[in-house]
């Protein structure tokens, strides 16, 4: 029985689902958004936001998907498979059934008065319907995907939970591929500690990505309709996250070298996004340069998710006050920061401010209604019960000098 609690990836689990808003109040300020989505953006931009959103979407959920996994083996063992089937279904489905008929509907108003606000200057807080049809029609010209998703259901940034509910049906699975491995297991644990092993893993994970236009996953996956392409490609970190926890021990070297996954990261961002731009230009036409761009960023996605497990379990493993706010607070505060990035998108739109600033303020804003509503209206209400199963007593991080408290349901 794995009975140890693990700060740092409880930390780099939260510290993944803060860092929506930071993308979120990014895709506001692109000066080049990417030719799957070509969104409306602010006036003032710059192309600080296009490296900023490329960066973290290149590893944030994929990184999200494998701990996703990890802590499912966990609670696998320790509750049982049924067991594990409950939890899950009160815990995720039951506030993804809540968020579709609550936080969507707040979700998709917004951005949509934000997108049209910003394209052809008008707000009303329910869009015309002709403004509407016209923002989709330019989208859709705009695309490289060249298709319509107007007929489509969007999930905005609450898809998350949608394609865990899918990928939690592949607990079997992953419980067969351990029990397959035990055959072999000596010799999987010193394939798994060699940093060679991120070969094979980018191998495979460029072979994922093989569908997506310049190897990027920023198309299909936020509708309601299932995205085979990106069921695959998440569902593999998932599977792998399981399937690393009965082998937990080879964690030790990513923390071990940190230093030489920062280095290649920062050769291969940048190596990846250019290969991505190079198969974009020319629609992926060109075999060679699509097969250089899935095998870049195949290998860039795991270098940043080497990097970002290592220095987690390097600087963040251990109790701190800290650590359990960004921990028990991340999921109240992704699922509301899409609507409070869109408020303050939308009430910045009109005037003329460097887009570092604008940026900033979006950041402020998001962070301190989220952090504000989960510390006063969330963590000792029904609520907290509702997406964590019990109420907490947590103070500010800085003035925490002691385990907080929680409360039975």
């Amino acid at each position: 029985m794995d009975d140890r609690r693990y700060y740092g990836l409880d930390a780099l689990r939260g510290g993944m689902m803060m860092l929506g808003i930071v993308l979120h109040a990014a895709m506001l300020y692109l000066s080049e958004p990417p030719p799957t989505m070509p969104i409306p953006t602010d006036r003032n931009n710059s192309a600080v936001f296009d490296l900023v959103f490329h960066f973290i979407h290149s590893f944030r959920m994929p990184t999200f998907f494998l701990l996703s996994g990890f802590f499912t083996a966990l609670l696998v063992e320790k509750r049982g498979l049924w067991g594990t089937y409950k939890n899950r279904a009160s815990r995720i489905l039951a506030p993804l059934a809540v968020g579709l008929v609550t936080i969507l509907p707040l979700t998709i108003v917004l951005m949509l008065d934000f997108m049209i606000a910003a394209r052809y200057g008008t707000f009303n807080l329910i869009p015309a319907a002709g403004d509407v049809i016209a923002l989709g029609q330019s989208v859709t010209a705009r695309s490289i995907e060249g298709k319509s998703h107007e007929s489509e259901l969007p999930l905005a940034h609450l898809w998350f939970l949608y394609y865990l509910c899918y990928f939690y049906l592949l607990i079997p699975v992953c419980r067969w591929l351990v029990e397959r491995s035990l055959g072999f297991e000596e010799r999987l644990r010193r394939g798994l500690a060699s940093p060679w092993l991120l070969i094979p893993l980018s191998l495979f994970t460029a072979a994922t990505l093989w569908p997506y236009h310049g190897a990027q996953v920023q198309e299909g996956f936020i509708f309601l309709r299932p995205h085979p392409p990106s069921l695959a490609y998440y569902g593999s970190f998932f599977v792998l996250g399981y399937v690393f926890h009965h082998y937990r021990d080879f964690l030790r070297a990513l923390m071990r070298n940190v230093i030489a996954w920062a280095v290649l990261s920062a050769v291969l961002f940048p190596v990846a996004l250019y290969a991505s731009h190079l198969d974009n230009e020319v629609r992926g036409a060109d075999f060679r340069l699509h097969l250089a761009a899935v095998l870049a960023n195949g290998l860039c996605t795991w270098v940043l998710i080497y990097l970002s497990i290592g220095g987690a379990l390097r600087f963040f493993d251990r109790e701190s006050p800290w650590i359990q706010y960004v921990s028990q607070s991340s999921y109240w505060v992704f699922l509301v920061h899409m609507p409070l990035v869109s408020i303050a998108g939308i009430l910045l739109l009109q005037f003329d401010l460097p887009a570092m600033l604008k940026f900033a303020l979006v950041c402020a804003f998001t962070a301190a209604g989220a952090f504000w509503t989960f510390h006063y209206w969330v963590q000792k209400t029904w609520l907290s019960v509702f997406l964590h199963g019990r109420r907490f007593d947590l103070q500010w991080p800085w003035r925490e000098r002691r385990a907080p408290r929680t409360f039975p349901a």
